[in-house]
């Protein structure tokens, strides 16, 4: 088995600050092959949004370096759903004590995926989004959104949330509200299929045809093919007069 991962992120051509923070990192353990895979946007409308997208990173990461080989032996699916909640929640509480007692508003989206052989977890709070890109291309996040909810609810059509002003607009995010809800799903990796997750910046002015054409499985085969192919539609966003910072990373096992 092999994983194949990149990532690349950009400032964008309006803002002076990359609120944007991203975490590939794959390793060889001695019971297969591990990854983890995260996009965090701080919200670009509060003061330290950087501040927020990269201290849920760090978390993550350093879990990644120093406590996950010690979990591998006894891995379960379960408990590792229960501790990434648990770790969203205490990143929340914690931005949130900061903020309040710094006079401060700092926010941020959290997905991700973490990998362990054939078998996967996504985690998720906000509008950033993970798709799966195999003969299609399927979203298989839920955007955390007035918008979206008020569609689900019947007070909306989708057609109208595309152009409605609170799109942008989010029920739940890291380090605003005092609870979280992530959100978690289960799944087993296939082959030829390639996972994306990324900021709303990458998504917005792109077409699901232009990201799937793209960055189908036959496109990106190798670690320099995907790096290539991000940083074209990178380009093609920025010149698309794209307002947001834009962060994309893909993630492929090859079974």
């Amino acid at each position: 088995m092999k994983y194949i991962a990149a990532c690349d992120t950009d400032i964008g051509i309006t803002k002076k600050i990359n609120q944007d923070s991203v975490c590939v990192k794959t390793a060889k353990t001695s019971t297969g092959m591990a990854a983890l895979v995260m996009v965090c946007d701080g919200m670009g409308g509060l003061s330290r949004g950087e501040l927020a997208s990269a201290e849920v990173v760090r978390s993550f990461a350093e879990w990644f370096d120093t406590e996950f080989p010690f979990e591998l032996p006894d891995w379960d699916w379960q408990t590792a759903a229960h501790n990434v909640i648990s770790r969203l929640r205490r990143l929340n509480a914690m931005l949130v004590h900061y903020g309040s007692h710094n006079n401060l508003q700092l926010g941020t989206t959290a997905t991700g995926i973490i990998a362990v052989n054939s078998e996967y977890m996504t985690f998720h709070v906000g509008d950033s989004r993970i798709y799966k890109i195999s003969d299609k291309l399927s979203q298989i996040t839920d955007d955390h959104t007035y918008v979206n909810r008020a569609v689900k609810m019947g007070k909306m059509t989708p057609e109208e949330a595309l152009s409605d002003p609170r799109r942008n607009a989010l029920v739940q995010c890291i380090g605003v509200t005092g609870e979280v809800a992530p959100e978690i799903r289960l799944g087993n990796l296939e082959n030829d299929v390639t996972y994306m997750v990324c900021s709303d910046g990458f998504r917005h002015v792109l077409t699901e045809k232009e990201i799937f054409d793209e960055l189908s499985a036959k496109n990106t085969s190798t670690k320099k093919n995907m790096q290539s192919k991000m940083r074209q539609l990178i380009e093609t966003v920025k010149n698309r007069a794209e307002s947001d910072n834009i962060t994309v990373a893909l993630f492929r096992a090859e079974l």
